[in-house]
């Protein structure tokens, strides 16, 4: 169901929707992932198998829902970040989604081996789910332009998509995290923050710059980055060779 048909449900048919979401989400921590199939989902949200496929066709569209939300999440939060530094910045957003994200833990475990799959339509890297990525790196270059320390356009959007997928490890890092508190996941996040303070002044220096350009060419395609570029130059986008400050 596309996003403006959702705008479109009564208030009944909302809330039905979003039970038959709350009650997937709650299977897939419990039951497991692909142990969970629509018709179980259907049974515990106590609707019929065929009201559950008119609003999600598959429990795949379940999952991007929740990814969906979490890009919502994501938007929200960098719009109410603090005027600082990018490290500092990123510092503050990365602990508020993971409190938002801490009800959900038991869910993207279970959901973590369909989500790293590529050729899954829950797939995080998939095709389905450009959308999300497309969000996610808007969000990012929004942290990184609004900074106290911005750099010139250019090279902004090579830190979103370096934060971006910053954001990725680190979620991976805490969906594994067993120490008490996630206590390891803090102490990497604060290693992330020293990291990201000592690199934005380098990024004054062209090799620096390069490094970092280099990076985002190997690694960004993964993330949207292409994705991005096209359609913010008409479907054509160049290689930065170097940067200047």
């Amino acid at each position: 169901m596309e996003s403006s048909e959702v705008g479109k449900l009564t208030q009944k048919a909302a809330l039905t929707r979003q039970r038959i979401v709350d009650t997937a989400l709650h299977l897939f921590a419990t039951k497991g992932y692909d142990q969970t199939t629509m018709r179980d989902i259907a049974a515990a949200a106590n609707c019929s198998l065929g009201l559950a496929y008119r609003y999600f066709a598959s429990k795949e569209e379940l999952v991007l829902e929740l990814y969906q939300w979490l890009a919502t999440q994501l938007e929200e939060q960098v719009r109410l970040l603090p005027a600082a530094s990018i490290a500092d910045r990123f510092r503050h957003l990365m602990r508020e989604l993971l409190v938002i994200m801490a009800p959900h833990r038991l869910t993207l475990v279970a959901l973590s081996g369909a989500a790293l799959n590529p050729l899954s339509r829950a797939g995080v890297f998939g095709v389905e789910g450009a959308e999300v990525r497309r969000r996610a790196r808007a969000s990012y270059l929004i942290l990184v332009s609004e900074a106290r320390d911005a750099p010139r356009a250019s090279q902004a959007d090579d830190l979103a998509t370096l934060l971006y997928g910053l954001q990725l490890a680190l979620v991976l890092f805490w969906l594994q995290d067993l120490s008490k508190g996630t206590q390891r996941t803090q102490e990497l996040l604060k290693f992330v923050h020293e990291l990201l303070g000592r690199l934005r002044p380098l990024l004054r220096l062209p090799w620096a710059a390069q490094v970092v350009a280099r990076f985002v060419q190997i690694v960004g395609p993964l993330l949207g980055w292409e994705e991005d570029l096209a359609l913010s130059q008409g479907g054509q986008y160049t290689f930065p060779g170097e940067y200047g400050e």
